[in-house]
């Protein structure tokens, strides 16, 4: 019985003019899309191979002196543009595109033996994020069309246009006392309209989908891997959950109430404001608390204060530079202290601060988990290696990269047998060319398990509203009176 309540449904459905509207409406945007995709990533991964080239091509120019490396780091590491971006754009013009790694911009110049004696800061990962990153830019105005826009907006609004009478017309017209007069159980009848509504707004989903995806293909644009291919699948299971847990909000609304336009209006305004209102005020009023303070690194009257010059100057060792000599001497040990302290402490401050940036972000994001449409962007961004996680992932990826950068300095230090060994102080360390081969080189990427995860929380929820919603729907129309 229930797949021939389906099967009417569906036929109904498919063979109705608003079935019809919505397929135009979706394939146009999903060809709109895939059109203005099309240049926009040509774009972008022509200005990423660029920067890519002048960061290779300025490590290759400093590897002639090792100590260079130490000082100036291996320059700005660009986040790579991400294949789907146009199943999410994401917030990208909002978000930093890069890290530097670039010498300190600190320094000393001691008078030792009547000469000025030099020291800079060591390099050190900066992250970009001047001015700060406000909450309420994490979700934009929807001036792109990207597959976000398509499935929040329209294919939520089709759900309720499919559901809105779906118990409420029949009540008015008499045909569900008859359905029921025929011995049907009543979650029979409900579950057969869910299903019937879920299989036509899928169809019209997947249309739309296929024809995006086909057009990209054609154009050469689209050129993805196994793993891509697999986050695509799991955009689409996100979306059709979204569009279940509407389906569902249609549904009890429409039990609810007994006249269709009433449910009409009624949903009509909480899709307003579930989907376009809540998200957007929750954002901006969340970015406006407890904005950190600007503080751009350490000064030298912070290190003084610290007691770092302080103990130079204690050890009797002020007029002494640091040599070559082997093995190292004290003075040489003390700078190198120095030095180290200085670049460990402009490290923690700087990521303090970016701390600060991130859990205001977190906690706004947290306050948007009310609205399924703002749960569903951030599932759909983590899958498509967009938006802020993909941020939060690739400034792991460059934490990652200077570490290794790092251990190959000193691996590369170690390696020559006339250096005293004393990172990172110039006389310390090696001041021998390096192969350009063996510097590691920044890779950014999304990786497959880091896009999941950091989906799941997100899709867990859409599956809590949607069981939320049918269980009130199921309940509320065991008790109807018809």
């Amino acid at each position: 019985m229930l797949w021939h309540i389906v099967k009417r449904e569906l036929f109904e459905q498919v063979n109705s003019l608003r079935f019809a509207l919505a397929m135009l409406l979706t394939v146009f945007l999903m060809l709109v899309n895939a059109v203005g995709h099309i240049d926009e990533y040509k774009t972008q991964q022509s200005e990423y191979g660029q920067q890519v080239s002048a960061y290779l091509a300025r490590l290759e120019q400093n590897s002639n002196h090792l100590y260079k490396l130490v000082l100036d780091g291996p320059g700005e590491l660009h986040k790579k543009p991400s294949p789907l971006s146009f199943c999410a754009h994401g917030s990208e013009n909002n978000l930093p595109k890069f890290a530097s790694g670039k010498p300190a911009g600190w320094g000393m110049h001691p008078v030792i033996d009547g000469k000025p004696y030099n020291v800079s800061g060591i390099w050190r990962l900066k992250y970009s994020g001047f001015p700060p990153i406000k909450a309420k830019d994490m979700f934009p105005v929807f001036l792109k069309i990207d597959w976000i826009l398509i499935i929040s907006n329209v294919l939520s609004f089709l759900a309720l246009v499919f559901t809105f009478d779906a118990i409420s017309g029949e009540v008015e017209h008499g045909t569900l006392r008859l359905t029921l007069s025929n011995a049907v159980a009543r979650r029979t009848v409900l579950t057969g309209k869910f299903l019937s509504c879920l299989m036509s707004l899928g169809a019209v989903f997947m249309s739309g989908v296929l024809v995006n995806l086909l057009l990209l293909y054609l154009s050469g644009t689209l050129q993805l891997n196994v793993q891509e291919w697999s986050r695509i699948g799991g955009i689409f299971v996100v979306g059709l959950l979204y569009i279940a847990v509407f389906i569902a909000l249609g549904f009890l609304i429409s039990v609810l109430v007994n006249n269709a336009s009433t449910s009409l209006v009624i949903l009509l305004l909480i899709w307003v404001i579930w989907v376009i209102l809540v998200p957007s005020m929750l954002g901006t009023i969340m970015s406006g608390l407890n904005q950190p303070s600007i503080r751009r690194g350490p000064s030298p009257v912070y290190f003084r204060r610290s007691g770092l010059q302080e103990r130079y100057i204690a050890s009797g060792l002020e007029d002494e530079a640091p040599t070559r000599e082997r093995p190292p001497t004290p003075a040489t040990r003390l700078w190198a202290e120095f030095l180290n302290e200085e670049a460990r402490e402009g490290a923690r401050l700087h990521r303090a601060y970016l701390n600060a940036q991130i859990n205001q972000i977190q906690i706004a994001r947290e306050f948007n988990r009310v609205s399924p449409t703002a749960i569903v962007q951030y599932a759909i961004e983590s899958l498509a290696g967009t938006g802020f996680q993909r941020h939060l992932n690739f400034l792991k990826n460059a934490e990652r990269y200077a570490d290794a950068f790092n251990d190959f300095l000193i691996s590369a230090d170690r390696a020559d047998p006339d250096s005293p060994h004393v990172p990172f102080v110039r006389e310390g360390m090696s001041d021998k060319p390096v192969s350009f081969e063996s510097i590691p080189k920044f890779q950014d990427q999304v990786r497959l398990e880091e896009a999941f995860k950091g989906a799941i929380l997100d899709v867990m929820l859409l599956l809590l509203f949607f069981t939320a919603l049918f269980a009130a729907a199921h309940v509320s129309f065991q008790r109807k009176e018809i």
